[in-house]
């Protein structure tokens, strides 16, 4: 008989920062999630726990926060995020995760969703050589945001209707890395990166410091616990730009939002994908990031990485994405608990996916992943 979702959650923001900062080995793993895609959130809400799925009307909106709402809007908005609140409160984990980036306009490539059964879905991604700036007259005339008060609506009714002992997580959707590639296309960095570095690091620190007012406008907000920045680095077998690149241009920010939030006592974690070893004494000496996030088995198992690093820094996820949505649920359960049987001793570690939820995992995989771990 599921377990899920719970009646009476007791969620505990506090115990969850002592078990990751290693202040505290918790009797059981908490667990983490970067990202749930709506499509396995959707059934979940409306078959367990008899909630109407409601979706925002302004979807540009809502994206972008950069617009005042419509009265339609605003409503449609809040009833979506006392959704997601809900769900995330009754999987029974200690937080609600959501982010929304400023609208940054970039060239993507979309096709139909590839997750069966919901092919009228759309999905987006970043293309090679698409670019949005290559010049430094495209650089002048390109809308650059503003950061005002409507970014943060959605951020603000979260903190106005977490549970007790929810705390909210969030960040900038996409780092400074991700919104240069995309404006800047990938080959277009990397040929910018030797044809014109004043451009690139033009680009680069006018992104870094909208973020940067960004965060800091995040932390005036008391039911944010902690800025969990997304900055994928890396792929299967390196980064995707030089390491020293990334010291020169990325890592910079990064150490700047870090201290952000030191400053303002709260943790800083960071999301990257990839085979980032290359940096990651970087990231933890330099940068002081309080834990790291996304993993996969090819590259190497959350077990390594917790004997590698576990005793600096929290471990988050760990349960290779390819594995739960291709396993049978009785092979995620018995998975999942090789991986806690693994990385519990000591603390600073989170259970969860080794990169997010996306639509394409079945709910049952999800489900047998998240029952596993409560127990």
């Amino acid at each position: 008989m599921s377990t899920v979702p719970l009646k009476n959650p007791q969620p505990n923001i506090q115990r969850f920062l002592d078990a990751i900062l290693g202040r505290k080995v918790p009797e059981k793993v908490p667990m983490v999630e970067y990202l749930i895609d709506n499509v396995v959130m959707r059934p979940i809400l409306e078959e367990t726990l008899g909630r109407t799925w409601v979706q925002p009307s302004d979807k540009d909106e809502y994206m972008g926060g950069q617009m005042e709402l419509s009265k339609e809007g605003r409503a449609s908005t809040q009833a979506f995020l006392d959704n997601v609140i809900a769900f995330w409160y009754h999987m029974g984990y200690d937080f609600v995760r959501v982010e929304v980036s400023l609208p940054l306009p970039a060239v993507s490539l979309v096709t139909h969703d590839t997750a069966r059964g919901h092919e009228d879905l759309n999905r987006a991604w970043q293309g090679m050589t698409q670019a949005t700036i290559n010049t430094w007259e495209d650089f002048e005339k390109y809308p650059w945001p503003e950061i005002n008060d409507n970014c943060f609506f959605i951020h603000e009714h979260i903190c106005g209707q977490l549970p007790d002992g929810l705390g909210f997580i969030t960040c900038h959707a996409g780092g400074v890395y991700e919104h240069v590639s995309r404006l800047l296309g990938y080959e277009g960095l990397c040929l910018m990166l030797h044809d014109n570095p004043e451009l690139l690091k033009t680009v680069t620190d006018k992104l870094g410091e909208l973020i940067e007012e960004y965060n800091r406008r995040l932390l005036q907000l008391d039911g944010v616990a902690v800025i969990f920045q997304g900055e994928d680095l890396g792929f299967n077998t390196q980064t995707l730009i030089p390491p020293d690149d990334i010291r020169q241009y990325f890592l910079p920010w990064h150490k700047k939002y870090a201290q952000m939030c030191h400053d303002a006592g709260r943790p800083y974690f960071l999301h990257s994908c990839g085979e980032v070893t290359s940096v990651m004494e970087d990231l933890i000496e330099d940068v002081k990031i309080d834990a790291k996030h996304s993993f996969q088995d090819n590259i190497m198992p959350v077990a390594q990485w917790k004997q590698r690093y576990g005793d600096r820094i929290g471990i988050l996820g760990g349960v290779d994405v390819d594995k739960l949505t291709s396993y049978e649920p009785a092979q995620v359960r018995t998975y999942v608990r090789e991986i806690i049987e693994q990385c519990a001793p000591g603390g600073r570690f989170a259970i969860g996916s080794g990169n997010s939820i996306p639509s394409y995992i079945p709910p049952e995989n999800y489900l047998a992943m998240v029952e596993e771990a409560l127990l």
